[in-house]
């Protein structure tokens, strides 16, 4: 499936629409839009580039469904930044930085303007998006998301929740019900198996083992990964910690440029310091005077468990 096919027929829609150059204060971004990470040092070198060539690729807009004489963008919000004329303020630009952005930013960016409802808007946002090399694993994941909800609506255009981990939620019980039970939901299947074989590199069962999980994050954890300081891959790990003092000790590594791997290490050294730990105190009190001071009940709850870690151990020695 190509990405006009993907667009279900909005690639028609798109050439109805007609290119206008709008005044950058008209445009304002979607309240729906998922995307929050626009690194500042990229945000700066399109600037430049604007300031010097102007804006070269046209955005995507509707007219405002909330704000007469407005528009908002669907694709294009990053060329909308980088042209704004508080630029210096909004990214506090050293004076060096500042004295590097040689000309004027431009009055009217050019805007295809096209007239389509909430759905459309928010399923071409995304695909448009998805295109994009600079997403962070994030937005990028709340992108996806966006389409899911598509596909699984029928059609229908929900509201987008302000919270993002809302939606997550929602949706990930519908498709863990779909991954769980196949049989239930075969309709829903191939549709999510059409869409992720259209959007390439994943499939819909590795997006919601590897990237749903992501939009469940706490919020400091999940502005780590959106601000770059974090890979996604340690995010999730240091949230399954439950030891504070670990989870600590992950939390500065990380913050010092520790890799997912070296994350790894310090998790299996923690949990086998912990292991010897537990091993020696089982040992110190598994002698027989210990044994023989416990109730019945009890002596016999430990027999059981003692018979099941020698099997435990005897298989792995198989």
């Amino acid at each position: 499936m190509s990405r006009e096919d993907l667009l279900g027929g909005l690639s028609a829609v798109a050439t109805q629409g007609q290119v206008r150059q709008i005044s950058h204060e008209q445009l304002h971004r979607a309240p729906w839009q998922p995307r929050r990470s626009f690194p500042r040092d990229s945000l700066l070198a399109l600037a430049r580039s604007v300031r010097r060539e102007g804006v070269r690729q046209n955005l995507i807009v509707r007219p405002s469904p909330q704000q007469p004489g407005r528009y908002e963008i669907i694709a294009g919000e990053r060329r909308w930044r980088a042209s704004a004329p508080d630029l210096s303020t909004n990214l506090q630009l050293s004076v060096e930085e500042e004295q590097s952005l040689t000309g004027a930013p431009p009055r009217t960016l050019p805007c295809l303007v096209l007239t389509i409802d909430d759905h459309d808007a928010r399923r071409l946002s995304a695909v448009e998006n998805l295109q994009r090399e600079d997403l962070d694993a994030v937005d990028e994941a709340l992108y996806r998301l966006l389409l899911i909800q598509d596909v699984l609506s029928e059609g229908q255009a929900d509201a987008a929740p302000d919270d993002p981990s809302t939606l997550a939620q929602t949706l990930g019980r519908r498709l863990h019900a779909v991954r769980n039970h196949p049989e239930q939901h075969a309709d829903e299947r191939t549709r999510l198996e059409t869409l992720f074989a259209s959007l390439g590199t994943m499939t819909w069962e590795s997006f919601v083992t590897n990237n749903l999980p992501l939009l469940q994050l706490p919020h400091d954890l999940l502005d780590a990964v959106r601000e770059g300081r974090m890979a996604g891959r340690s995010a999730l790990l240091i949230h399954r910690q439950t030891d504070p003092a670990l989870r600590q000790a992950l939390l500065d590594a990380s913050e010092t440029g520790a890799s997912f791997q070296d994350l790894r290490r310090l998790v299996d050294d923690h949990q086998g310091k912990r292991w010897k730990g537990l091993a020696a105190d089982v040992r110190q009190n598994l002698g027989a005077r210990t044994l023989e001071r416990l109730d019945d009940q009890r002596r016999a709850r430990v027999m059981r468990l003692l018979e099941q870690l020698h099997e435990e151990l005897r298989g792995d020695a198989r």
